[in-house]
């Protein structure tokens, strides 16, 4: 793991905490992002939307509050039309996003185990299910 000790330009909703806060940086750092770029995809939301309520400003936290509560068709971009994907294999895609997103980065899988588990039908979502990632 390398500390960035210069100048850190980031970009807020994609930053790993352990980066954002200590500046660590790994290639977890890149498993992080992905994991948010892809509940960007599902749901047509940025990551971060500050002219929201604070209680709701955050993708990651509403996923999480969404995931934990079975509900995650709530999740998935209203323009899309539910005959054009199989609510099964959103569920899995938001379980295999929201595992890129845990802390600490040691639990997030490589984004080798990342390709597999989305090109391999049969690959089962990591076990134990996500728990809940870290919000800042």
């Amino acid at each position: 793991m390398r500390r960035i000790t210069s100048l850190r330009r980031a970009y807020w909703g994609y930053t790993a905490p352990e980066y954002a806060i200590h500046g660590h940086l790994s290639e977890k750092v890149d498993t992080y992002s992905f994991g948010i770029v892809v509940l960007e995809i599902i749901s047509g939301r940025r990551s971060t939307n500050f002219d929201m309520e604070p209680v709701t400003n955050s993708l990651l936290q509403d996923t999480w509050n969404l995931y934990e509560s079975d509900m995650h068709s709530d999740l998935i971009d209203e323009t899309l039309d539910p005959k054009d994907y199989n609510m099964d294999s959103v569920k899995r895609i938001i379980e295999i996003a929201l595992m890129c997103t845990q802390s600490p980065a040691s639990v997030r899988p490589a984004m080798s185990e990342v390709v597999v588990s989305l090109t391999n039908d049969s690959s089962m979502v990591p076990k134990p299910p996500p728990g809940k990632p870290t919000l800042f």
